[in-house]
């Protein structure tokens, strides 16, 4: 008996690929037809079912596509299609209302001179320098 690949159809072939990747193969033909379905692999699950002696075959010396042309892959990227045109309505540009800028708001301006309205200096040096000069 010669060691050749089991000939399975493209479609199946593709499929038992992408299955071989994904999980470990068994000789358990009802495991592999489960987890093939639970993947969307729908004919390689249908063809393990119809030929368990082929597929045990397989499983050992290997699969080929029947067909001799290149097959297309799952894993293969479409080639690249024009973009769809679509039709669009042009809307004029919004008329804008001119305003007058707003004027900034001024605040009524400080005394510098660091004296308050009794004589005194004011802030925190000075307020510091009155204490120590109350008490010690």
């Amino acid at each position: 008996m010669s060691r050749e690949k089991i000939k399975v159809p493209g479609n199946v072939y593709e499929e038992l690929a992408a299955l071989e990747h994904e999980i470990h193969f068994t000789l358990d033909t009802t495991d592999t037809v489960k987890k093939a379905e639970d993947r969307g692999y729908m004919a390689a699950a249908n063809w393990i079912r119809q030929n368990e002696n082929a597929y045990k075959v397989g499983f050992s010396w290997g699969f080929e596509p029947m067909a001799e042309e290149s097959q297309p892959m799952i894993r293969d990227i479409p080639e690249k299609s024009e973009p769809v045109q679509r039709r669009t309505i042009s809307h004029p540009p919004p008329i804008q209302a001119t305003r007058p800028e707003p004027q900034p708001i001024r605040s009524p301006a400080r005394k510098t001179t660091g004296k308050s309205s009794s004589g005194n200096s004011t802030g925190i040096i000075a307020g510091i320098k009155k204490w120590i000069n109350k008490y010690f």
